[in-house]
Formats: structure tokens, sequence, C-alpha cells
């Protein structure tokens, strides 16, 4: 193998790298900066209110929080679903759930900086956390690794959870930018949607009495 084909071989592999650390740490990301879909979702009309932020890039976290919301709804709540980017101000909420993709073996820059600022707050009620990430569709086993994304909020905002959820994130190619599905392909990411609405329903059904709810 000549000289030149060893670099351009070394420089090809250091790219995937790289590119592999950005788009999630050790493992996947469940979606992508810049945030997306915005949109504010009303759900229940009962007397507790819940308040259900995320943090997402493709649009994956979103029909996670969705999920959780319509759950909680059922238990007799009202329900807001916003994005971490509206900076919603959790003060006149009995209770929050705070959830992300991964990106950079992080949460969402917008929905960390939110449980940041927000932590005094957050502290006073009860709150719940949860997270989705491709990485637990490929490989359940890896649940610590997944865990470990929200354990460093935890250690940030040194607000502790009453539950914490972990959900397998999608693999849409479209949902990607080109240089993002190129990696994704690289990785051999299993292409599709893995989030299972019946397990995160489940989860929010069990953490509803924690979070005040009857």
């Amino acid at each position: 193998m000549s000289e030149e084909m060893t670099r351009r071989r070394f420089l090809v592999l250091g790219g995937v790298a790289v590119g592999a650390m950005a788009l999630g740490g050790a493992g996947y990301a469940a979606t992508r900066a810049p945030e997306v879909g915005r949109s504010r979702t009303t759900m229940g009309a009962g007397m507790s209110k819940v308040l259900v932020v995320y943090g997402t890039g493709s649009g994956c976290t979103i029909g996670v929080a969705r999920q959780i919301g319509k759950t909680l709804a059922e238990r007799g709540a009202t329900v807001e679903v916003v994005s971490a980017t509206e900076a919603p101000a959790p003060a006149g909420y009995d209770a929050v759930v705070v959830g992300s993709g991964v990106r950079a073996g992080n949460w969402h820059g917008p929905v960390e900086s939110w449980v940041s600022a927000n932590a005094a707050t957050l502290k006073e009620k009860p709150v719940a956390f949860f997270t989705a990430c491709l990485t637990m569709a490929s490989d359940p086993s890896k649940r610590d690794e997944v865990r470990a994304y929200t354990d460093q909020v935890i250690k940030k905002s040194g607000v502790e959870p009453v539950g914490i959820g972990l959900f397998a994130g999608w693999n849409q190619p479209k949902k990607f930018s080109f240089i993002e599905r190129a990696i994704l392909r690289m990785m051999k990411a299993p292409e599709g949607d893995f989030r299972d609405f019946a397990a995160i329903g489940a989860w929010a059904a069990e953490t509803a009495p924690k979070l005040g709810l009857t």
C-alpha cells in the first residue's frame, strides 16, 4: 500500500471517528441539531398541571414527549408538551417531565440549558427525566450507557428525578443531514423507527403517581 493511500485511509477513518463522536459519543444520536418541531401541545383537562419539555433535532423525541403527555393526561392531568427552545416557565406547574435525544454524548443543548436555568424551581417539585437514543435499538444491553447521558444532567443541575425513562430512538435517513447519514451507514446503524410507544406509555403510567397523579 502506498504512503498516499495509507494517509488517505487514516484521514477517512479519523473523519468517521470524529463524526461518530459528534453523532452520539459512544452511541448513536436519536436526534440532531438544530432544533425542529417547536409546536406547543396541550392535552387533558385535569386539576393537576404537568409540563413536558423536550429537546430534539430530527423530531424523534417529539413523539416520545407527546406519548408521555397523552398518558399523563389520561391519568387526570392537564399536560403541556413544549420544546425547550420556547423556554417555558416551570413555576406554574405541579410536576415536570424533561427529556432529550442525544448528540455528542449529551442531551441537546437547549434542553440541558433549560434544566440548568430552572434548576432551583425544578428542585421544589416532582420531576422525571427521559432519554431517547438509537443505541437502545441496536444494543439493548447498553442501557447503562444510555442512562449515563441522563446522569450527566442530574450531576450538572442537582435536580433529582423521581423517575428516569430510557427509550430507543429512530434512524430515519431523510431526517438527518447527508454527512450524518453517511456516518450512520459506516457505523452500520439500523434504519427504522424503534420507538416503542407501548413501553413509553407504560413508563409514564408507572411514573404518574410519583408525579402526584393518581
